[in-house]
């Protein structure tokens, strides 16, 4: 066994101080890299993945009635189920705290508020496909009128 121990320093010595071998942060570098470049290669293949970035408004009866179920199961609390705004703002005027239009409608539900004073990220809850049909649906709540709404918070959001 001692002898074991002398020749795996020497091969390790040659190998890591001779040679030039990768050390530990190195490999460690290295395997990021590779995780990082199959993760792109995965969300640039996957057909179902949806993020802010590729999530597109939903127009369908069938996902507008989902998106307005989950809303009214999860978000009505705050935001009242016509939209008017409770706790959270009022989702029917044409401000907006976080942005307006899908992306950033997307990215709020899914990451949250503001820190500390927003609302929770609802990315760990719900479905990635519920959320896009939750913010389709909150889109649709432009210009109603609710019952009790709540005064204006934020600026005026334009599509760009």
């Amino acid at each position: 066994m001692f002898y074991a121990t002398i020749i795996f320093a020497v091969v390790y010595l040659v190998r890591f101080e001779v040679l030039d071998g990768d050390n530990q942060v190195v490999e460690y570098n290295k395997a990021v890299a590779e995780a990082k470049a199959a993760l792109n290669k995965y969300k640039a293949t996957a057909k179902d993945l949806i993020t802010a970035e590729n999530v597109t408004l939903l127009t369908d009866a069938k996902d507008l009635s989902r998106g307005r179920a989950v809303f009214n199961l999860n978000c009505a609390s705050c935001h009242q189920k016509d939209g008017g705004g409770s706790i959270g703002p009022n989702l029917t005027d044409e401000y907006w705290i976080l942005g307006g239009g899908i992306k950033n409608v997307f990215a709020t539900i899914s990451n949250g508020g503001r820190d500390g004073k927003g609302m929770i990220a609802w990315d760990k809850t719900l479905k990635t496909a519920d959320i896009a049909k939750v913010a389709s649906y909150v889109l649709t709540l432009q210009g109603t009128t609710p019952t009790v709404a709540k005064a204006p918070q934020g600026e005026i959001w334009t599509e760009e």
